[in-house]
């Protein structure tokens, strides 16, 4: 019975999380440009957009010149309330100003506006959105260059507006008063009403699964639905000598892929290939699209297992979990070393617990019941097995923010 009422519970959160708060969902895997929910009008298109490879199965490929998606003007009014946007688009090669997303009825005032723009000169994103020139907010932020394929996310919680590029936070601020979009533009990609003033370009490139949710999701969940297009999903990990692993990545629609080094991996032009190194080794994938090349890498540390130091569980004296991708997170780094994990819990100065788990691989957000806990002193207490002895071990740390 108790096993059918936990399911049940996680059944309705999954709805409610992937169901009820979506308001549409683009992700163009049939060619098709209707909302995979069926609750919103088809986007209208502009020129002749190409389906071609993406994230999912298919994206659509914009041209740059008369390419362009326009949503029904019912998107606007969502705006306004709690929300979270997110899509990726992938560039192809182009110089000077290019248009990818706008929101706005003109050219030349900074009321009711919404857009990101790309300036090749200095490879940035500029984020604009405001409702008057006194609640006008713009952010920058450099695009990875060893990445073809990027994800945007825009997320509103009250007057809290947070602006993500791959899974980071580049933006946030706190409007002096809501921003209410205008109700006789349209939401575009590749189109904007500056862009004859401005002498922009219509985006050049491909865009794919464009979703917009009346919630306001975390960074942890946005990390959670990443897709990892072109990219490894392997952590950095250690494994014993003699073992092997296969290296996983994400969706890829690479003409071709070339792991090295390649003398210790089973097949070095395969998307998941078997890993067997002899002795610690970073290896890098390159995945080849054609106008555009992504790279990553993973390091695999190799152990003696007639070696093992089982007191040492590797565990930082401190963490600055503010989302910058520098240890954002609190958990076993030399996790190798372990059997079996009995639990891992962590303490306030106080001695409320605060978290725990009993999943190897599972770290601290540095949160409680998803709400930030302030920075100080925390204590860990963890019991495990390793070379079939018991271990406890307990110590302060300090989290920061």
């Amino acid at each position: 019975m108790k096993l059918y009422l936990y399911s049940f519970i996680l059944i309705c959160f999954a709805n409610t999380l992937f169901g009820q708060n979506l308001q549409f969902s683009y992700h163009f895997d049939d060619c098709g440009l209707n909302d995979a929910s069926q609750n919103f009008p088809s986007i209208k298109t502009g020129g002749n957009p190409i389906c071609v490879c993406g994230i999912g199965e298919n994206s659509f490929q914009l041209d740059g010149s008369d390419d362009y998606f326009e949503f029904d003007s019912i998107t606007n009014a969502l705006f306004s309330n709690n929300f979270t946007l997110d899509f990726y688009f992938s560039l192809d090669k182009i110089n000077g100003d290019m248009d990818i997303m706008s929101l706005r009825s003109g050219c030349g005032k900074l009321d009711s506006l919404m857009q990101l723009r790309y300036f090749s000169n200095t490879n940035e994103l500029v984020f604009e959105i405001g409702s008057n020139i006194n609640n006008f907010y713009a952010y920058k932020s450099k695009l990875d260059i060893n990445n073809c394929w990027h994800r945007f996310a825009l997320v509103k919680f009250g007057l809290e507006y947070q602006v993500f590029l791959d899974n980071k936070l580049t933006g946030k601020f706190i409007a002096k008063e809501n921003i209410v979009m205008t109700k006789t533009g349209r939401l575009n990609f590749g189109n904007n009403p500056c862009n004859a003033i401005d002498n922009a370009n219509r985006f050049k490139g491909r865009i794919d699964e464009i979703q917009l949710r009346q919630q306001a999701l975390s960074d942890i969940e946005l990390k959670h639905s990443f897709k990892y297009p072109d990219r490894i999903i392997t952590p950095n990990t250690t494994i014993f000598s003699g073992e092997s692993i296969t290296l996983e990545t994400g969706v890829s629609c690479a003409k071709s892929i070339l792991w090295k080094p390649s003398t210790t991996l089973s097949d070095a032009s395969v998307s998941k290939p078997i890993a067997s190194p002899e002795q610690t080794t970073t290896y890098q994938v390159t995945f080849d699209n054609g106008t555009c090349q992504s790279i990553d890498t993973v390091k695999i540390f190799i152990a003696d297992k007639e070696r093992l130091d089982c007191k040492n569980l590797l565990l930082p004296k401190a963490f600055t979990p503010n989302n910058d991708g520098l240890n954002d997170t609190y958990g076993i780094s030399n996790t190798h070393i372990v059997e079996k994990l009995d639990y891992f819990e962590i303490y306030d100065r106080w001695g409320g617990k605060v978290w725990e788990t009993k999943e190897l691989q599972e770290n601290w957000d540095g949160t409680k019941n998803a709400t930030p806990l302030n920075s100080g002193t925390y204590l860990y207490k963890i019991k495990y097995q390793c070379s079939n002895q018991e271990y406890v071990k307990f110590e302060n740390f300090v989290l920061m923010r």
